[in-house]
């Protein structure tokens, strides 16, 4: 009997290669976007901080220390709004490559999905070829058998 062969073999493989990648280029752009999180929560845990610190000065605050102190929460403001705009740069570009990766696997699970209903196909033909063949035994047998009587 004949081996089945799927003559997109190759494709299919190298289509597994390149979901294998993609899921890599999706894993480090899911740790960059991770840390880029964990960057914008400590930008705003200072601006918290720092607001405070402005609203209740300890003691007695002279202009200067206030003016430092708003200072201080104004440049926190703005790292905290810098990190924020690259924590929703990394969010955007780890969406851009999830979506690269489905249509990785999509593609990947299409040739699979021929794959299987070629082989039912194949199954389907050596079954019908190899009922012909021992019905065209049987049909000798009985021939011989009606020769010998």
């Amino acid at each position: 009997m004949k081996r089945f062969s799927f003559r997109l073999d190759r494709v299919m493989q190298l289509r597994l290669a390149a979901e294998r990648a993609q899921a890599a280029v999706v894993a480090e752009a899911r740790s960059v976007e991770a840390e880029r999180r964990r960057i914008a929560e400590a930008a705003e845990a200072r601006v918290a901080e720092a607001t405070e610190q402005v609203t209740m000065p300890r003691g007695a605050a002279t202009a200067g220390t206030l003016a430092n102190l708003r200072f201080a929460l104004e440049q926190a403001r703005v790292r905290a709004a810098a990190a924020a705009a690259d924590h929703a740069e990394s969010v955007a570009l780890l969406e851009k490559e999830m979506a690269a990766f489905e249509e990785a696997r999509q593609a990947r699970r299409a040739l699979e999905l021929l794959k299987e209903e070629r082989y039912r196909s194949w199954e389907h033909e050596m079954g019908r070829k190899e009922q012909q063949q021992m019905d065209e035994v049987a049909l000798r047998i009985a021939r011989l058998g009606d020769d010998a009587r």
